[in-house]
């Protein structure tokens, strides 16, 4: 099963050094955006959002497949 790596870039950046299984990159992108409005909706609970963090999931050999941003993870209504 491919191993997945996924890195925040919110206020201060945390690597992903150990990764997870997932069973395709679909798989990868939906636990991406799912966690990317965990940390919108926690930032928000604080008091600010800044819509261009994000979570950007790489594969085993490093390549960027996914980048799921605060903005992209949240439908915003007027």
């Amino acid at each position: 099963m491919p191993r997945y790596f996924f890195h925040l870039h919110n206020d201060i950046e945390i690597l992903d050094e150990e990764g997870r299984e997932c069973a395709d990159l679909d798989i990868a992108r939906r636990a991406a955006f799912s966690e990317a409005r965990e940390m919108a909706a926690r930032s928000v609970r604080e008091g600010h959002l800044k819509l261009s963090h994000s979570i950007s999931v790489t594969d085993s050999a490093g390549e960027t497949v996914v980048i799921a941003t605060f903005g992209d993870a949240v439908r915003i209504e007027a």
